[in-house]
């Protein structure tokens, strides 16, 4: 099929060659010799200019090719230890056994002709594509399960792909969840689920645990905050049991909570009262049931640090805008800050959030000096004003915080940077309008690093894209670049700090970071509300900060098993002095201490910087809580981190003899499509019959006519042609 791409319009080629045309026909009539040789110099020329028409129209040949796309199947094999366990007493193979023999059922050999079969093994990660018959080499070693996570790493995947379905052999368990009602989660394919042992074969034998303690790790003194554990167990017979709350050994409270009869989670809240200031450790208990074999998990401590006084935080925003939405929301639900929020309205007055008083949005000295922390939403130059520029530096420069969170206005041409402010932004923005699209986000190193994304790793890989971004910011040097976007033109920064005087300046480049607020992990677990708690953690100045260089020390993780190794990373805060001798004392859980040396690393920041960290990967040899405090010398004095705990469970639940999860295999199957199946048999049959239908694919190849050898070289034949005939009639 031959098609044509020129974009001239065509009436203007046929007038074109019909001008030309007519230009030879009269310089031949009038200036020709009337000889026999002149008709071929004409019959070249007019060939020459009918090839150069055509080629005009830029031809080229257009040939549709269809083929047959296969379908994926996707087989997801758990391979944590938990697989291994058999029902006590009872004549079973062990889930593992049965699981190896789903894959040797009849259903693969045709599943494998008619889709593309990926086998993907999952414990505590998920593992990259491996074939089928690679199960026969696999051994369940895995020390946790992650299955909602990696459920949601495996979709993300085939994001896009024909999926035909999946088959996820599993016992159900998810060591890091405490409720199962994430199974209802909607899956992008059908997955398909089956029994591994035989039903109701588990004896309830008497169980209690603590399995998880949440409270804020850092308050402040005068205020309330909860502490909310997850308690589980079976073989309680109905009775209620007893949970307990201890402050460094002294009792707290007590409260009583039933479980059901065949085994569950129940969530205890309380309420705690923080009149002093102090680190603290709260322990979480419930009774040991006569006949329990495992009591060493009956507990859970974690330390709480009350700091010096209320933290106030003063935002003040340009018109109502989805950012402003969710940012006064995540505000108002941190309990280290008191905010106060001004909010343009119409007719430029304010509308204002939290306890005014006689407080206004001119921020003065003497009113700046009642915050710790001040936001600028999306304001002009002229909306802010040199007066107030001037009086946010002097605030940052005498040890105040300030975040940028920026807009449209405030990072154009006529935003920030045309103010005072300009001497301290972290960036130099280049004024262009926001690009839109949906771009990806990206920790840097620097930002993995940080206190902002401590905690939870998986929760910062599964973060939402943002949907705009300020392109061109140019990264001062000294700064840290946490977080980038991934767009077209590579990546850009979007959170930026740096260390400016005695006070500390984050930069916001994009307005979409309410995007975050739409994980499907619950209110405090969304990256969302978890960044600006985290953030506004480690912009809250101290006095002891601003007198001198400061130490930071981030665990990995809060908590970990018996055997797991725990990462623990120290540096100069904002890059202070180079430190020498780091040290890591670590507090053990009888109280006793021991030093240890951290191991010096470089860690490259996405500017091209890069600053002296230090590293101690610490494995503890008993269970119960850590409390680990750096210490180094800088600048000829010797500086220490605040208190890092973490809590070592005794052992992985892995190895907690228990019975699959129905309920979890059973949410899964019905929510995403698939089905849930008693029996090997019925699963085979289900498989055998899936629908495996591939998908058609057009693909069109073009290839150019008029820039063929062929094409060029008749052209320059002709003008040869021509150009021989007139020498041989004598003509000029």
């Amino acid at each position: 099929m031959i098609v044509f791409e020129h974009a001239v319009p065509a009436a203007l080629i046929w007038t074109a060659a019909a001008v030309a045309a007519a230009g030879c026909a009269w310089t031949f009539r009038r200036y020709m010799p009337r000889r026999r040789g002149a008709w071929g110099i004409a019959l070249a020329r007019i060939l020459f200019l009918a090839l150069l028409a055509w080629c005009l129209f830029l031809p080229g040949r257009k040939t549709v090719l269809t083929r047959m796309l296969q379908p994926h199947f996707v087989v997801i094999l758990d391979t944590s230890e938990s697989m291994l366990l058999t029902p006590p007493g009872a004549d079973s193979p062990a889930r593992w056994e049965t699981a190896r023999a789903a894959l040797a059922l009849p259903w693969a050999e045709p599943m494998e002709a008619a889709c593309t079969v990926d086998l993907y093994t999952l414990d505590a990660d998920v593992s990259r594509t491996l074939p089928r018959d690679a199960a026969a080499g696999l051994e369940p070693a895995g020390t946790a399960t992650r299955l909602r996570a990696g459920l949601r790493t495996i979709g993300t995947r085939y994001a896009g792909l024909n999926v035909a379905g999946a088959l996820l052999l599993s016992d159900g368990l998810d060591t890091r969840e405490a409720f199962d009602d994430w199974a209802a989660e909607e899956r992008p394919f059908p997955i398909h689920t089956v029994r591994l042992e035989p039903e109701a074969v588990w004896e309830a034998e008497p169980e209690l645990r603590v399995d998880t303690v949440d409270t804020p790790r850092r308050v402040t003194a005068g205020w309330q905050s909860e502490l909310k554990a997850v308690v589980s167990g079976q073989g309680t017979g109905g009775r209620a049991v007893t949970v307990r709350l201890r402050r460094d050994g002294e009792r707290l409270a007590e409260t009583p909570v039933t479980l059901p009869a065949a085994g569950g989670s129940r969530e205890v809240v309380f309420e705690l009262n923080h009149p002093e200031v102090g680190v603290f450790t709260y322990r979480v208990s419930v009774p040991a049931l006569p006949g329990e074999a495992h009591t060493n998990d009956n507990a859970y401590a974690v330390t709480v640090q009350v700091v010096t006084e209320r933290n106030r935080l003063l935002y003040v925003e340009g018109p109502p805008r989805w950012e402003s939405k969710y940012l006064t929301r995540a505000l108002r639900a941190n309990r280290q800050m008191t905010p106060l929020i001004f909010l343009r309205g119409p007719g430029g007055k304010f509308m204002t959030f939290g306890e005014r008083g006689s407080m206004t949005a001119d921020m003065l000295d003497a009113q700046l000096a009642y915050f710790k922390i001040v936001v600028l939403g999306d304001l002009d130059a002229g909306a802010l004003g040199d007066a107030r520029a001037r009086n946010l530096v002097r605030f940052v420069e005498t040890g105040g915080s300030l975040i940028l969170l920026g807009g449209p206005d405030a990072w154009g041409p006529d935003g920030f940077a045309a103010t005072p402010l300009q001497a301290l932004l972290p960036v130099r923005p280049a004024g262009a309008p926001a690009v839109g699209g949906e771009f990806p986000v990206h920790l840097t190193d620097s930002g993995r690093a940080h206190p902002a994304f401590a905690g939870d790793a998986a929760l910062w890989q599964d973060t939402p894209p943002v949907l705009s971004v300020f392109p061109d910011a140019a990264v001062k040097a000294g700064t840290r670049v946490l977080v980038t976007a991934e767009t077209p033109d590579g990546a850009q920064p979007i959170i930026v700090t740096e260390r400016y005087g005695q006070g500390r300046v984050a930069a916001v480049l994009t307005d979409s970071l309410w995007r975050w607020q739409l994980g499907t992990a619950p209110g405090p677990e969304r990256p969302y509300q978890r960044f600006w708690d985290q953030l506004i953690a480690w912009m809250i100045p101290e006095e002891q900060e601003r007198e001198g260089p400061r130490l930071d020390l981030v665990a990995d993780r809060e908590q970990v098993f018996l055997g797991e190794p725990v990462l623990l990373s120290a540096r100069a805060r904002d890059g202070g002095p180079a430190l020498s001798a780091v040290a890591c004392e670590m507090t053990r859980p009888d109280g006793r201490t021991a030093p240890y040396t951290m191991e010096a690393r470089e860690i490259g920041t996405a500017s091209g910087d890069a600053f002296a960290g230090y590293e101690l990967a610490f494995s503890a040899e008993q269970p119960g809580l850590y409390t680990a405090r750096a210490a180094a010398t800088a600048a000829g004095g010797r500086i220490e981190s605040d208190p890092v705990s973490f809590f070592v469970k005794p052992f992985t639940p892995e190895t907690v003899p228990r019975p699959a999860n129905e309920t979890v295999l059973r949410a899964i199957a019905e929510n995403s499509g698939g089905g849930y199946y008693e029996t090997l048999e019925a699963l085979n049959d289900a498989l055998a019959s899936l629908d495996t239908a591939g998908v058609e694919e057009q693909a069109a190849e073009y290839h150019t006519l008029w820039q063929h050898g062929l094409t060029i070289g008749a052209l320059m034949a002709l003008l040869i042609a021509g150009w021989a005939l007139r020498k041989g009639m004598n003509l000029p």
